[in-house]
């Protein structure tokens, strides 16, 4: 039987060492555990700086909670909570046809503002831009609050040649439908013997010079009508022209309406005027396809191409005919003020359907011709003016200082962030209650909420009409280029004495907000 052989037995020391590895190993574990703790420690100080960070980049920092009195605001919700909010505001431009080409200068001012372009009418959009008349297909009572489109509804009443010319009005030449206005045109024929007419449809270019004995008294149609010929125009190097200037309505209810000041189209006839031939309308009419344009024309093309604007160029050409355009300018002015005023209730009857009242603006042309006494006559108003380049070059820069100055004017050139588009903060920062008041003296007094002054103090405002105010004070502040012709334009010395007779008629809420506007010219005369 064989024995094993003992192991020798270990001395204490020998017990007591431990193998280096296992040492080492060691060592790193109890390093890593540290280099964790060191790792944590750091991720919860970075935690606390990001919290400490948000909290006073948030909409109010502790302090101003703290000592701040006014109720902190919540933040609205997002606008679809199935998405995200998109970084940029959203344009749709509306168009069946050639959109890229048709509204290529459109697209363009609106991406430098920083816009997303869709074509697609089922995105999220934030403002709509159209060339008809929209609303069939979007109904006003169906947008959201915060979508803008480029219509008024009702404006049509307007922009229908056979509406503005049968309604009548300052500066219209008298016109006449046949088949309801008949007999009145033979007694007016009758009283103006030596009168000529001109035969006009509601499309462009449906325009023909006729005399009384030449026209079809029986003819059945609801789209022509008859108006006078102004038969003494004021010529320009022997040529008929017309002007047509850049309107836009930011609100109906209240009406503010203002004119583009620096840009205007205007366009001469081919041949000559004398000696007239009726039956040759190039000598009478501007047709759209068929007119020497002002860039062309060498009584005007002189300023254009030393780089005057187009109304510097007219004025020019309307003193060398030794008239004054001042006389002119301040006719054109009332004219589209009383156009307004005239199919003010009409307009309204539509544009009461809207759900939200400030969903909507209009840049519309008013165009007029002028005899050789300076009397100037409106002949149309068209809804939707050209904007596009394509066919002239030349007028790209215009018609982009134009969108550039409606939307300035609209508050469109300058946006919040969306998210923050709906925060209560972010549209006192543009402007807030404080920004509105008027007539100091009456309204720390004011108790009576009956007072016609009073309305327009804090304790009596209504919120709803604040909100007009608002829009009028910022976009007095971002007109631009824009000139304001209703409410009109005053000085210190008319604003004391209040509104003045001819503007008697004005709704309540016109009413307001001309002594509104009269108030703000007595502080400031920038205002007036």
């Amino acid at each position: 039987m064989r024995l094993r052989k003992s192991k020798p037995e270990k001395t204490n020391a020998q017990v007591n060492q431990k193998p280096y590895k296992a040492n080492h190993a060691e060592q790193t574990l109890e390093q890593a555990k540290g280099h964790k703790k060191l790792y944590l420690a750091a991720i919860a100080v970075i935690l606390f700086l990001a919290c400490v960070s948000l909290m006073f980049s948030s909409q109010y920092s502790i302090s101003s909670v703290i000592l701040s009195k006014e109720p902190i605001h919540k933040v609205s919700p997002k606008r679809n909570s199935k998405k995200p909010i998109a970084d940029k505001p959203v344009l749709f431009i509306r168009a069946s046809q050639f959109p890229r080409i048709l509204f290529h200068h459109v697209s363009s001012v609106f991406q430098r503002l920083g816009y997303k372009v869709t074509f697609n009418g089922k995105d999220d959009w934030d403002v709509m831009w159209t060339h008809s008349d929209p609303f069939d297909e979007f109904p006003p009572d169906k947008l959201k609050a915060h979508q803008l489109v480029n219509k008024v509804p009702g404006i049509r009443f307007l922009t229908s040649k056979l509406h503005l010319a049968i309604a009548g009005g300052p500066g219209i030449p008298p016109s006449f439908q046949l088949l309801e206005d008949k007999e009145k045109f033979l007694k007016y024929v009758e009283e103006n013997p030596k009168d000529k007419f001109l035969v006009k449809g509601n499309a462009h270019g449906m325009v023909k010079l006729q005399p009384f004995n030449e026209i079809n008294l029986h003819f059945n149609s609801r789209t022509t009508f008859i108006q006078k010929f102004i038969d003494n125009p004021l010529l320009i190097d022997g040529h008929f022209f017309d002007f047509g200037v850049y309107v836009i309505v930011t609100s109906v209810n209240p009406l503010r309406v203002y004119r583009l000041e620096n840009d205007l189209g205007y366009r001469f006839c081919k041949e000559p005027y004398h000696p007239l031939d009726a039956d040759n309308p190039a000598q009478y009419v501007v047709g759209d396809f068929n007119f020497w344009p002002s860039v062309e024309f060498p009584a005007s093309k002189k300023y254009l191409d030393s780089s005057y604007s187009f109304k510097n160029a007219l004025d020019a050409n309307i003193e060398e005919a030794g008239k004054d355009p001042k006389r002119m300018w301040e006719q054109v002015d009332q004219l589209i003020i009383q156009a307004f005023l005239h199919r003010e209730k009409t307009i309204l009857s539509v544009f009461k359907g809207a759900k939200h009242k400030r969903n909507f603006f209009e840049l519309v042309q008013f165009d007029f011709i002028v005899d050789e006494n300076l009397n100037v006559y409106l002949t149309e108003v068209n809804m939707s003016p050209n904007l596009s380049s394509a066919q002239y070059p030349p007028y790209a820069i215009k018609y982009e200082q134009v969108l550039f100055s409606l939307l300035s004017l609209v508050g469109l050139a300058s946006f919040i962030h969306p998210p923050h588009q709906n925060e209560q903060m972010a549209k006192d920062m543009t402007v807030a209650n404080r920004n509105i008041m008027v007539y100091r003296d009456v309204c720390v007094e004011c108790n009576d909420c009956s007072k016609f002054e009073c309305k327009l103090c804090v304790t009596c405002l209504e919120d709803d009409f604040a909100e007009d105010l608002k829009m009028a004070y910022k976009e007095n502040m971002n007109k631009y280029e824009a000139k304001r012709l209703f409410p009109p334009k005053m000085t210190q010395e008319e604003a004391k004495f209040g509104i003045p007779t001819e503007y008697s008629n004005l709704s309540e809420k016109n009413m307001l907000q001309f002594r509104w506007y009269q108030g703000k010219c007595l502080v400031d005369d920038s205002w007036c």
